[in-house]
């Protein structure tokens, strides 16, 4: 197993290099033409090219040294993770060379190329990593055989994480319980039940164990602490499931306390920080310019299409939760008849399953009759969002945040609406991108809770990217 890792590893190196090499042959290029710079046009100049080609080529080497130093050869992470890792570690490469050519005083050397550089690698780079990675798996050179101690809600969670991110490369050979016998069925995939605790020693031997999780997190500490001891003899990595639901864990820093055998976790909070609101505006406020050629003509068009197809405003203005308990006038196109209240109470009182579904999910899925036909559209490509894009420029909501709530649901919110307030509620979020309407009202309060205490501007950035394939997809919008 072990020559199979260093294989992979190897690799990995080999394929970094390779497109990194190729990102700059592109990016001389992209400069060429950017620049008016002919060497690629019916005639080539092949000096220019090579020239500031022999010039940076070393850059690929420094990316891979700081890949090195990161540990991303042998840490096994996500691709939205190791994606902002590669953006660290390109930053860092771009700067050290830009340093460089400052200190061999290369003039004639153009920087431009290094910015563009940094654009294109941090955008290929993790898409190239995370396909290879995939091919090695097929080549049976990047797996890792897993075990998971605990098959109750937290074992079944971790395993159902594992299955979406397959670039790690786990292969889950089964579980241990003490009280669980038959065999697991998850996402439509079995898992067997491999014996109980006690025989952790004989199964991480004879089933070839690279990796356990121990994923019972209610053991109690002593257990716990004995139980990881124990294992961590025989495995090269051992994954603990903490007892720490709604901690801000990606937001915390870890603190040993040596001379007592401790450690400490800080947690922060980010929203809360002056400077990371003022981040998030800048985002904001940057983001909507830039947005705004693009969407004003696609504003007044949807509005004509609304205004032909039936009587009423082109926009529905709602009272709803803002930031701090404030309350403020979110714009939406509407997507209702005007009298969408009475026809609502008609239908329940002939239907009243669809009465409890409005009462579980707060929506309505098959079928709405308040919905006109344009609205049917604009729901189900979530364009009737569109002009929340003047909410965002006044300040009362953010691009990404929790789902702006209506003043009614206060109640339903329960605990939850203390954290859920702290910052902007945003178009999109990630209640959007993890099931959208498909979601109990709850699990939707549960993840805007989560967002909140983990809130970065990556993880912003990584929830705008994966809107747009929801939105593509259309996955639960109705």
């Amino acid at each position: 197993m072990r020559i199979k890792e260093n294989v992979a590893i190897l690799l990995l190196i080999i394929h970094d290099f390779i497109i990194s090499c190729g990102v700059l042959f592109l990016t001389l290029y992209v400069k060429g033409f950017l620049g008016k710079i002919h060497f690629f046009i019916i005639k080539p100049n092949p000096p220019h090219f090579y020239i500031y080609f022999k010039q940076v080529w070393w850059i690929s080497i420094f990316l891979i040294i700081i890949f090195c130093i990161k540990r991303l050869y042998h840490k096994r992470l996500p691709l939205w993770i190791e994606a902002k890792e590669i953006v660290s570690a390109a930053f860092f490469t771009v700067l050290i060379t830009f340093s460089i050519i400052y200190l061999k005083k290369m003039v004639s050397f153009p920087r431009s190329i290094l910015i563009i550089y940094f654009f294109l690698i941090i955008i290929i780079l993790p898409f190239s990593r995370y396909f290879f990675k995939l091919l090695l798996l097929k080549l049976k050179l990047y797996s890792k055989n897993i075990l998971i101690i605990g098959a109750g809600d937290a074992g079944k969670a971790v395993v159902n994480s594992l299955l979406k991110d397959r670039e790690l490369g786990f292969y889950i050979v089964g579980f241990l319980d003490d009280f669980k016998k038959e065999d697991l069925k998850i996402n439509s995939q079995s898992f067997k039940i491999l014996g109980r605790i006690d025989n952790l020693k004989d199964i991480i031997k004879n089933k070839k164990i690279d990796s356990v999780i121990i994923a019972i997190p209610s053991l109690g500490k002593e257990k716990l602490s004995r139980l990881a001891s124990t294992t961590q003899k025989y495995v090269k990595q051992l994954y603990v499931v903490p007892e720490m639901k709604g901690v801000a864990l990606f937001n915390t820093e870890l603190y040993n306390l040596f001379e007592e055998q401790m450690f400490l976790l800080q947690i922060n909070n980010n929203l809360k920080l002056l400077k990371n609101k003022i981040i998030k505006r800048i985002f904001d406020f940057v983001f909507a310019i830039i947005l705004m050629p693009i969407i004003l003509p696609i504003i007044a068009l949807l509005g004509i299409l609304i205004k032909i197809d039936s009587k009423g405003p082109i926009f529905f203005i709602q009272e709803r939760f803002g930031q701090n308990n404030k309350n403020f006038k979110c714009i939406k196109f509407r997507s209702m008849y005007v009298d969408g209240d009475k026809i609502l109470h008609e239908y329940f009182e002939k239907n009243p399953k669809a009465k409890e579904e409005w009462q579980k999910f707060k929506k309505l899925k098959d079928y709405d009759p308040r919905v006109t036909k344009i609205g049917k559209f604009l729901r189900k490509t979530s364009l009737d969002e569109l002009p929340q894009i003047f909410n965002i420029l006044k300040g009362d909501m953010s691009f990404v945040g929790p789902r702006p709530y209506l003043p009614r649901e206060e109640k339903d919110m329960g605990e939850y609406k203390d954290y859920i307030l702290l910052t902007k509620p945003g178009i999109t979020g990630l209640w959007q991108v993890s099931g959208r309407n498909k979601l109990k009202f709850e699990d939707r309060l549960k993840l805007d809770t989560w967002y909140v205490l983990n809130w970065s501007l990556w993880l912003d950035i990584v929830i705008l990217l994966k809107t747009i394939k929801v939105v593509l997809n259309r996955e639960g919008a109705y």
